[in-house]
């Protein structure tokens, strides 16, 4: 990282493989930084020249004899490692390969991604790619990259200033400009564009970790098919935090297709898109679906302060497109409450009886003419009942923007609450220009303005999580053997006691006798379940009997259960008190490959394949945090009771998973699976009880 700086703001390039042919990518490259008003020195280096395009040319890096910060390599793979490892011989501090052939082509040529590597890291050059697109810097007048999207002419001139940028990092370097591209024409101001290619060296969060203390930027775009450093994701993300600079993230491959494509485009390997989710929710990094959504988020997030809640004020010059947006608002979870009554009366003064007060306030075209627009959008703005107020316009024209960019300059200047427009015309180039001189995000879909705000508050409400949330200090957390083993229920009882889950009472017995002596001293019904390590699902195997009572049934249930396979090597049959009846829920621990152990909360028993309403975090996590997680789920409505049935205790189950993150945190790298399924969840005050568990241990 020392050298990083080096790439991104460079005194003076050197670009090995230089063309004169500024048509071609290597003459592109030497053409952009010139065109972009580089004032360092650039040395373009190719034996076959004496001058390219207006610069003299030398032999070598060597050739050079001057100090170079940043080199540019785009000559065949075969000759890049030689070429880096003259770079570093030569002091180059930084090197951004643009050579494709490397992962993305296939495992021969891994070796050659490698071996880049392994210079930089011996020789302390910092690299970037190979398979990059280049990159680009605002304030360094650094454009150093042959992709066409980097070259926007007659876009709006966004405002600048602290917290007003945004920084695209992309492992796809054309996806990285195109993103660029689309949001310059928007009025969305950037500070910079990475492309990261293959990540031979540097990878995207080297970079957004480095960016992070400028204080230009308020939000990241980050385009990624794979994250390669789940701990790294989770540290930088909470630098982010600590900051309240969002990370939007676009994640690649999904699909089977895309996985597929991402082995021939970047050599990456898609990860669970259940784990990816899961540590993005937690972590407070918003997952975008496409290039659009990236740059509404974006927009919001660079030109709005974060709302206090989730209220919405609609102001709108046509009823039937601010309905609309209502609607599609309370899809996003937002509200468009009705306005008290004294608020609705100041309305009445400039909207004529055929407009509306109540929220959406439409103002009709005639008190549009009569400055009702920005009177009903300062009302709204001051009202303690809206957390953010849209704006329905249509941009056709420039004409009413024009006359009201003063005052609306005025009001966003303020930054109380999000104020954005929505268009419902596409707007014009003069309008959008008003609108973005005056600080002010144009949306042209109902959707996307609805997604920023959606996001405006989601981050709000995860800083107030983040804040809030502390480990617990009361927990003894056990430790599991090193070497790989699978504890039965009876086997893992002793570490889930140590946590303190409660289970029901229970006997292991080796035969009928000790079965129904076990029984008849726990009194009621009972369960009978063979205990194996070689039958991690017994009940599936016909290895559970329950609501077992009586002497007879005991010992014929013992019989069922124990009529296993030979192969099955049997610790006994544990006998155990039925439990009464509540929610059944599931919670357990699961060990992703990129993120590690991650912890499962959902509803259970034979739900949980029929619905799959569960939730996953990463781990540590306090009680605030898992509740959070237990509220994710679809169906949480139903823990809080109604009509037939009382609220059940729901922070027993948060203090649970909690304390199953400090156990799996605590165990990282040793447990492959941890299973309570059923767990019985009883009314509030009442507690919960794990009816069964499974503990595998993959060893360290």
């Amino acid at each position: 990282m020392d050298n990083l700086g080096s790439i991104l703001a460079p005194r003076s390039i050197a670009i090995i493989g230089a063309s004169p042919d500024a048509e071609k990518i290597r003459g592109r490259i030497v053409a952009a930084p010139i065109a972009g008003g580089f004032d360092g020195p650039i040395y373009p280096v190719n034996p076959a020249h004496q001058e390219i395009q207006g610069l003299r040319a030398y032999p070598s890096i060597a050739a050079i004899g001057a100090s170079v910060d940043l080199a540019l390599i785009a000559i065949p793979a075969e000759r890049v490692a030689g070429a880096l490892k003259e770079c570093a011989d030569a002091g180059v501090k930084g090197a951004v390969i643009l050579s494709s052939g490397f992962a993305e082509s296939g495992a021969a040529a891994v070796a050659l991604q490698e071996h880049i590597g392994d210079i930089a890291k011996a020789h302390g050059i910092a690299v970037c790619g190979p398979n990059s697109v280049g990159l680009l810097n605002r304030d360094a007048q650094l454009n150093a990259t042959f992709s066409p999207g980097a070259n926007v002419v007659g876009a709006p001139r966004a405002a600048q200033g602290p917290g007003k940028s945004v920084a695209v990092i992309s492992q796809s370097g054309g996806l990285g400009f195109a993103v660029y591209n689309r949001g310059r024409r928007r009025g969305i101001a950037f500070s910079h564009v990475v492309s990261t290619g293959n990540e031979a060296h540097l990878g995207a969060l080297d970079f957004v970790d480095f960016l992070l203390p400028d204080a230009e930027i308020g939000a990241f775009i980050i385009l990624v098919e794979q994250v390669r450093s789940a701990s790294r994701l989770l540290e930088v993300a909470d630098k982010a935090a600590a900051l309240g600079k969002p990370l939007i993230v676009a994640k690649l491959g999904r699909s089977e297709a895309a996985k597929r494509g991402a082995l021939s485009h970047t050599g990456s390997m898609t990860g669970a898109e259940y784990a990816y989710d899961a540590v993005f929710r937690h972590a407070g990094i918003i997952r975008a679906e496409d290039q659009d959504e990236l740059l509404d988020i974006a927009a919001a997030f660079t030109s709005c302060p974060l709302p206090s809640g989730r209220n919405v004020g609609v102001v709108t010059i046509s009823g039937g497109v601010g309905v609309w947006l209502a609607d599609v608002c309370e899809k996003h979870g937002l509200k468009v409450p009705e306005l008290e009554s004294g608020l609705q009366e100041q309305l009445r003064a400039f909207i004529p009886d055929y407009g509306g007060v109540t929220n959406p306030v439409d103002i009709t075209a005639q008190a549009m003419e009569q400055g009702g627009n920005i009177g009903a959008i300062e009302l709204l703005y001051n009202s303690p009942q809206t957390d953010a107020v849209a704006v329905v316009a249509s941009m056709a024209e420039a004409k009413m923007v024009t006359a009201e960019k003063a005052e609306i300059a005025r009001i966003q200047a303020r930054q109380e609450k999000p104020l954005l427009y929505y268009s419902y015309t596409l707007p014009s180039e003069d309008a959008l220009s008003h609108l973005v001189d005056a600080g002010v995000q144009c949306y042209t879909s109902l959707q996307g303005c609805a997604r920023a705000l959606e996001s405006l508050a989601d981050y709000s409400a995860f800083l107030e999580l983040r804040a809030a949330d502390s480990m617990l200090q009361d927990v003894e957390v056990p430790t599991l053997p090193a070497r790989a083993e699978v504890f039965t229920e009876w086997s893992a009882a002793p570490y889930l006691a140590a946590l303190g889950i409660a289970a029901p009472e229970a006997r292991l017995a080796q035969n009928a006798d000790e079965a129904a002596a076990a029984a008849a001293a726990l009194t009621g019904p009972v369960a009978l379940k063979a205990q194996s390590p070689d039958l991690p699902h017994k009940a599936a195997a016909g290895g559970v009997v329950l609501g077992v009572e009586g002497d007879w049934a005991v010992r014929r249930a013992y019989e069922q259960v124990t009529s296993l396979p030979e192969n099955i090597a049997l610790e006994g049959v544990l006998v155990q008190k039925m439990a009464p009846k509540g929610i059944e829920m599931i919670a357990g621990i699961a060990q992703d490959e990129t993120f590690g152990p991650l912890v499962m909360v959902g509803f259970g028993g034979s739900e949980v394949e029929e619905t799959r309403d569960v939730a996953w975090a990463p781990v540590p996590f306090g009680t605030m945090r898992a509740l959070a997680l237990i509220r994710s789920l679809r169906g949480a409505a139903r823990l809080d009771g109604g009509t037939r049935a009382r609220r059940v205790d729901i922070g027993a189950l948060a203090r649970l998973l909690a304390v199953l993150s400090l156990f799996a945190h605590h165990n990282r790298g040793r447990i492959a699976e941890l299973d309570l399924n059923p767990l019985v969840l009883y009314e509030d005050g009442e507690g919960l009880m794990a009816l069964d568990a499974l503990i595998v241990v993959q060893g360290d």
